[in-house]
């Protein structure tokens, strides 16, 4: 079947809105999107098993037995890996032992003042430069004390579930410091520890797990780190875009193509649950690869060739794309499919974001970006 020319139409100039009104959607449905543990916090947990058990029903199993949200649990010949959420009252215990140690360290410095201050008015008495310094230091010291009593006090309470506060001095520091410190630890194994125990009931395993947790501040840096990933592949790309047809609109509605693609990517995670991982992000670095690709290779076509008008290229275009995208939704949504029926967590993720993307690929790419360079040209002609 012979596909009309749809770019000889007299209502181009609406096309774009079909990949503007997705993208709003997407913007809507991106907030629902969910952090998997290895962004968010939690624990990775191996167990070498045999059990018979398929990873979704144990799945189920877990989270009823730990009360935690949905686990990922991945099987392997003889073992699983389950990945599951940060306990809050641990993440809220390492907040505090952080802001613990943020007062202890400004602690330690106005000690230092102090004393400082000290040794010199007793060499100088009557110096009012040291007298303001010691009194400065002085302050300090009764502030930041008061914010490890305090600090220490919440971690305490946010631990009480798994261990018995311990007696310390509120007077001194390194009484605070020590109790802070193995406070955490203490709780942290008592934790580990109930985990491996409620694990045992479900799950039959005589070798000891590993057990390694992710804390929330580790994960801001590695979501932090993949942000800076993915803002500088754009950065790299818009250079590259730009170098090749030195003018802003083609480069604009390229740049579009790949943007409006990954949003609408996020969207459809957001929509359909897929959290956002490792996994899933590595998935997006890949749509990037692919929708930068049909862009620019649409963009070069109608503007660098001079064969035919600027339609018929467009559509000659259009026709060879659809054949790509065609080909690459449907190997992925196979893998959707069977990672999905398998239950195959890392290619579920990977596999979604790019099958959703590549579907918005097709309304963004011969919808939004060829439109927008006809339109540019035809301009360009008018001038």
């Amino acid at each position: 079947m012979k596909l009309p020319n749809i770019y000889t139409s007299k209502n181009l100039k609406y096309f774009p809105a079909v990949p503007l009104i997705l993208m709003l959607l997407a913007i809507y449905f991106s907030t629902h999107i969910r952090l998997d543990s290895s962004l968010s916090g939690g624990a990775t947990i191996t167990i070498q098993t045999n059990t018979t058990k398929s990873p979704q029903e144990l799945s189920g199993l877990i989270s009823s037995a730990l009360h935690v949200p949905t686990p990922t649990v991945t099987a392997n010949p003889g073992a699983i890996t389950i990945t599951i959420a940060a306990n809050q009252s641990i993440s809220n215990a390492y907040d505090y032992l952080l802001a613990f140690y943020s007062n202890q360290t400004q602690y330690n410095t106005y000690l230092v003042n102090a004393t400082s201050a000290s040794v010199g008015l007793q060499a100088s008495p009557g110096n009012q430069t040291l007298a303001g310094e010691l009194s400065v230091a002085d302050a300090g010291l009764n502030r930041t004390m008061s914010g490890m009593n305090s600090a220490l006090a919440s971690e305490l309470g946010s631990l009480s579930q798994f261990i018995t506060p311990p007696s310390y001095n509120k007077a001194d520091a390194a009484s605070m410091s020590s109790a802070a410190q193995n406070a955490y630890s203490n709780a942290s194994l008592a934790y580990q520890q109930d985990v491996i125990r409620q694990l045992h009931t479900v799950i039959p395993f005589t070798t000891a797990p590993s057990y390694t947790p992710i804390t929330v501040q580790q994960s801001k840096v590695f979501l932090s780190s993949l942000v800076q990933i993915i803002i500088m592949a754009f950065v790299f790309v818009s250079i590259v875009v730009f170098v090749i047809f030195r003018t802003i609109v083609p480069s604009l509605a390229v740049i579009f193509g790949a943007a409006n693609d990954m949003v609408i990517a996020l969207g459809a995670m957001g929509l359909l649950g897929i959290p956002l991982g490792i996994a899933s992000i590595g998935g997006l670095l890949m749509l990037l690869g692919y929708s930068i690709d049909t862009d620019l290779l649409t963009s070069i076509r109608i503007l660098k060739r001079h064969e035919g008008t600027p339609e018929e290229r467009a559509y000659g275009s259009m026709k060879t794309g659809l054949t790509m995208t065609s080909a690459a939704i449907v190997s992925f949504a196979t893998l959707f499919l069977v990672s999905f029926v398998a239950y195959v967590p890392t290619y579920y993720e990977i596999s979604g974001v790019v099958l959703f993307g590549l579907l918005a690929d097709l309304a963004t790419t011969w919808l939004g970006n060829a439109s927008f360079i006809l339109m540019y040209i035809k301009r360009k002609e008018r001038r």
